[in-house]
């Protein structure tokens, strides 16, 4: 399958997603903040990248979880995290795994939702490459992920690695952010928000795009930017710092050019 064919299937999965039915379900669960197990984490991703990367099986994210839950619940590490973190405080509970099971599955979506982001500009990129008839090798894994490598590409001898991350006012938001790694930002504001800001309106709109459920993709224009810049030598991370403090209250340099 092509990418821009998988990018159209994709697409049209995202918006499938009922983003406020687990906003609702989920939104207070978030009480499984610890840490998580190396193993547990490596297995997350390994699914992710297996089902909506490599396979192309888009899972709902119940039927996505449902998988992760039977493969990490084998992990002895696994077990042994719920018991030090959860049955130790809350074994006198007698619904205290439910309790676990369910502030997990709210970890994870937010997980889920971040990293199909990363997927959509994947795709998106490319199927750039891919009309402009590029050969430009790329590489995604789970292992580049977890060193904060969303997509790794070889340009001449040189390798470029991007990393997909949210806007916000906290810098390295995932935290591995590697010197190098050019940051290509994604707003999590409602495009219905922006209406009163017509500088940041035309950015969002020349870049980005909010479907009918909420999910924020990304347009074909922004890929383009990137290669574009990349291609002629030029600073791609200044452009994407740029285009990021457009939507934090910083004068948005971006809307003049």
């Amino acid at each position: 399958m092509s990418y821009c064919r998988a990018r159209e299937d994709f697409r049209a999965f995202l918006k499938t997603i009922d983003l406020d039915k687990y906003r609702m379900l989920l939104k207070d669960k978030k009480y499984v903040e610890q840490d998580l197990p190396k193993g547990v984490v490596e297995e997350m991703l390994k699914s992710l990248y297996e089902y909506y990367w490599i396979n192309k099986q888009f899972l709902s994210f119940d039927d996505w979880f449902n998988a992760i839950w039977s493969r990490v619940t084998k992990l002895k590490e696994f077990k042994d995290f719920i018991w030090y973190y959860w049955h130790m405080t809350l074994g006198k509970d007698k619904d205290w795994d439910e309790w676990f099971k369910v502030g997990f599955k709210a970890r994870l979506y937010r997980t889920w939702t971040a990293v199909l982001t990363q997927f959509d500009f994947m795709y998106t990129f490319a199927c750039v490459l891919e009309e402009k008839g590029m050969k430009m090798p790329i590489s995604a894994s789970p292992e580049l992920n977890a060193k904060g490598i969303d997509l790794r590409l070889r340009v001449g001898d040189n390798l470029i690695d991007i990393q997909v991350s949210k806007v916000s006012q906290r810098k390295d938001v995932r935290g591995k952010t590697g010197k190098g790694v050019i940051v290509i930002p994604y707003p999590v504001v409602s495009r219905r928000d922006l209406v009163g800001r017509p500088n940041i309106l035309n950015i969002f709109d020349k870049y980005y795009e909010e479907l009918e459920n909420g999910f924020i993709v990304f347009k074909k224009k922004l890929a383009e930017e990137v290669l574009n810049r990349m291609l002629r030598g030029e600073d791609v991370s200044r452009f994407t710092e740029k285009l990021a403090e457009c939507f934090v209250g910083k004068k948005c340099e971006l809307a003049s050019q």
